[in-house]
């Protein structure tokens, strides 16, 4: 929004008008704010089909019109929510497809393995470690060499012994 909008100000109402539209047209404020009751809602199983998709331009437009829009909740959103479509479409267990999105994307914007793992084991317990485990893996090995965070510094490569510094060139 920045470039269509160089006035932070104009950018703003813009961007707040578009949400409360956005909003009115879809009848919820489901994706307004963290989100929690549609996690929850994720977690056993019942959710919208795109509630993912509407979360990621709910907040894209918030964080691009200059609000803070948050960064570890919408991750949980998103993940939960697609954990859980995944699971609708292939007849999977939707707890758990929800858990294992959940956390791995939450790795995946964070590159943050151990961190996801601990987290998993704290909200879901060890029943389904593995499943967390290879989840965490993949999303971690994908994730490039960047986060959410402008400051972390991967400094070797995930995939070679050597040292890269993705950052510092």
């Amino acid at each position: 929004m920045p470039d269509f909008f160089p006035n932070p100000f104009v950018r703003a109402f813009t961007g707040g008008v578009i949400i409360i539209l956005l909003s009115l047209l879809l009848r919820t404020d489901d994706y307004l704010g963290p989100g929690m009751n549609i996690i929850e809602r994720a977690l056993h199983g019942e959710t919208a089909a795109f509630a993912f998709l509407l979360k990621i331009l709910f907040t894209a437009l918030t964080i691009g019109a200059g609000f803070k829009g948050g960064e570890i909740v919408p991750s949980f959103f998103t993940g939960a929510t697609f954990g859980c479509l995944f699971a609708i479409l292939t007849g999977a267990s939707a707890p758990l497809c929800a858990a294992i999105g959940m956390v791995s994307v939450f790795c995946g914007v964070t590159n943050c393995p151990i961190t996801a793992l601990l987290i998993s084991f704290e909200l879901f317990g060890f029943d389904h470690a593995y499943y967390y485990l290879i989840a965490i893996a993949v999303s971690y090995m994908l994730s490039g060499y960047y986060s959410l965070y402008h400051a972390q510094t991967i400094v070797y490569s995930k995939f070679e012994n050597s040292y890269v510094n993705r950052h510092g060139e």
